[in-house]
């Protein structure tokens, strides 16, 4: 029999509330969406001065504020329906684009997923209008308010109506740091307009208009930036290249490359990819910053590739590879200039000063008392880490009584010495073992960390003179989020002016020149971690400061500190992995030795 068909259509329309959440899944994915398209907005509408008031991260509320040109009443009941905009009107229009929006999907879909209210006056079309939207019920409701030239939008419980995308928001301060970070990005390159920043109630971020790029760049990256700042400049075709590269100072990550496409921040495997080759030219340790302005004609890009408009498609990909990556080389110094840097950059194998925190420095044309490797046979009933044995050159030293040997648990063996100066080398029943002596000592200096902070004793280190520690705006932001576990660990630090903390303890294992690139490894780790529950963040900061206070590779250790470093790795929590996950230990078995040489 033929199959009946139902008289109910199985296609419909969605209803338009639908719409506009389903358009919300692509344009607001968390509340630092809503800032970057309501910042758009405010930059469009020409405005000099826009602030950025937030609650919990922006969770609770994101609120806007530009003395922009404003909208009469038609125009703000027209703006929160879809595709409605003020900046495109045919197609011809969207291969011509040179506004930061067009699509007209923010604010409709920034609407239907929180409390929206928009206040605006334009100072022509008489008192200045507040339009509320309500997700749970969908009203509207327009009434008069007071308000200069300007727009002021109010988002609050963003996703309120929305409880399963709401789950997936990350923590308060994840938020917030990743807010800072959009909004010191779109600063960039508007060095003539001023932003603020305000986080439940207080300034956390105050951008005030500048002269120059180059000020505006070093607001961003701070002062520190100021002497390896370097500009970019390159022409080839129609496509150039301009904005700035630190040419020796480096981070921890890419977190300071900003890419920007006729004024359009954009994340574009093009560009990053020729930046990062030129900077692959230099052998260097980390990331230089980069804040690059690509301008080609507006024909020769689509920017409506991606919902979120932060992707773009270049008609000649090629040549705007080439004009990225000569730029960014030649303003790293070229080839010549990359190798001097690069012997500047070298360690050297013997350090004059090694760190005197953990052992004693020991000279080899030192009069005094000297070590010498004993060696014991090499089949013994019971192998034992044995430092040598010490003699002396006038005295002798057999009546004192000997120094008891550590407890070395399951891992027994005895020390041959040191590979490198980077890998003390034990002899075990077994085989071979060599130990990191970098990757020992931050296992050990780890466990002592977290024992502190679980018995809320810190050890601290007063200094005689403070340091005073600048950063950028985002870094600042971010750091200041993590003063309480830092102060845990053993520091003293306060917030002392502008983007600027000052210091007056430390750790007593960390030299005071180390606290910078540590401070840098925090932010840098901060900026980029998904998850900062308070244990994982105390965790992530303990191994941070370990690696930065651990002996370092190519330092000459004595018999007895290597001796001391093994006994403490061996009744350290984990004695065969770092903190970060890279092994301690590594055996090469007697058997593959005998192998080598044909013996077995």
């Amino acid at each position: 029999m033929p199959v009946q068909s139902s008289s109910v259509p199985r296609i419909h329309l969605l209803p338009s509330d639908l719409v506009n959440q389903i358009a919300a899944g692509e344009v607001v994915e968390r509340p630092a969406s809503v800032v970057k398209e309501l910042v758009e907005n405010a930059i469009d509408a020409g405005a000099s001065t826009i602030d950025i008031l937030l609650e919990n991260g922006g969770r609770k509320l994101i609120e806007i504020r530009d003395n922009g040109c404003g909208m009469a009443e038609e125009d703000a009941l027209l703006a929160i329906e879809r595709h409605a905009t003020s900046k495109i009107r045919d197609f011809d229009d969207l291969t011509r684009v040179r506004t930061l929006g067009f699509r007209g999907e923010a604010l409709p879909s920034i609407a239907s997923v929180s409390r929206f209210t928009l206040t605006t006056s334009d100072n022509e079309s008489g008192a200045a209008i507040e339009l509320s939207c309500d997700p749970l019920t969908g009203q509207r409701s327009v009434r008069p308010a007071p308000r200069d030239r300007g727009t002021t939008i109010s988002v609050r419980e963003l996703f309120e109506n929305v409880p399963a995308r709401r789950k997936f928001l990350r923590s308060a301060d994840a938020e917030f740091r990743a807010i800072v970070t959009i909004v010191s990005s779109y600063a960039l390159p508007l060095p003539s307009r001023a932003f603020r920043v305000e986080h439940n109630g207080r300034m956390v971020l105050d951008l005030p208009a500048v002269t120059t790029g180059r000020e505006r760049v070093l607001q961003i990256l701070g002062s520190d930036a100021s002497e390896s700042l370097e500009d970019i400049d390159a022409t080839i075709g129609v496509a150039r290249a301009a904005g700035y590269v630190t040419q020796r100072l480096r981070f921890g990550s890419r977190r300071n490359q900003f890419f920007f496409v006729n004024g359009r921040l954009v994340k574009d495997r093009v560009l990053t990819h020729a930046a990062n080759r030129a900077c692959d030219s230099f052998d260097f340790d980390g990331h230089p910053a980069i804040i690059l302005f690509l301008e080609v004609p507006p024909e020769f890009v689509d920017v409506n590739v991606h919902p979120a408009k932060t992707e773009v498609r270049f008609r000649e990909s090629s040549q705007v590879h080439v004009v990225v990556e000569q730029g960014v080389r030649r303003a790293l110094g070229g080839a010549a200039e990359g190798g001097a840097m690069i012997r500047d950059a070298a360690p050297a194998t013997t350090p004059t000063q090694p760190p005197s925190q953990f052992f004693a420095p020991q000279r080899y044309d030192d009069p005094g008392p000297r070590w010498t490797p004993a060696f014991t046979p090499l089949f013994q009933r019971e192998s034992i880490v044995q430092p040598p044995v010490m003699e002396a050159r006038a005295t002798s030293v057999l009546e004192e009584e000997p120094a008891p040997l550590p407890d070395l648990g399951d891992l027994k063996g005895r020390i041959i010495g040191q590979y490198r100066h980077s890998y003390i080398v034990v002899d075990t029943p077994g085989g071979l073992r060599l130990v990191d002596q970098h990757a020992a000592h931050e296992r050990v200096l780890y466990d002592r960390y977290l024992a502190r902070v679980e018995a809320r004793a810190p050890v601290s280190q007063q200094l005689l003179t403070p340091i005073l520690y600048e950063c950028g705006a985002a870094e600042c932001a971010s750091l200041e989020s993590h003063l309480g576990e830092l102060r845990e660990i053993g520091f003293d630090i306060e917030r002392f002016s502008g983007n600027a903390f000052a210091i007056s303890a430390v750790p007593p294992e960390l030299l005071r020149s180390d606290v910078d690139g540590f401070l840098r490894k925090i932010i840098d780790a901060s900026m980029e971690e998904k998850l900062s529950h308070v244990t994982r963040v105390r965790e992530r900061i303990a191994a941070s400061l370990a690696c930065q206070a651990a002996i370092k590779i190519h330092r000459p250790l004595s018999g007895e500190e290597m001796a001391r470093l093994m006994s403490e790795v061996l009744e350290s929590s984990n004695p065969f992995a770092c903190p970060h996950g890279r092994p301690v230990i590594v055996d090469i078995k007697h058997l593959d030795i005998e192998r080598h040489f044909h013996r077995k």
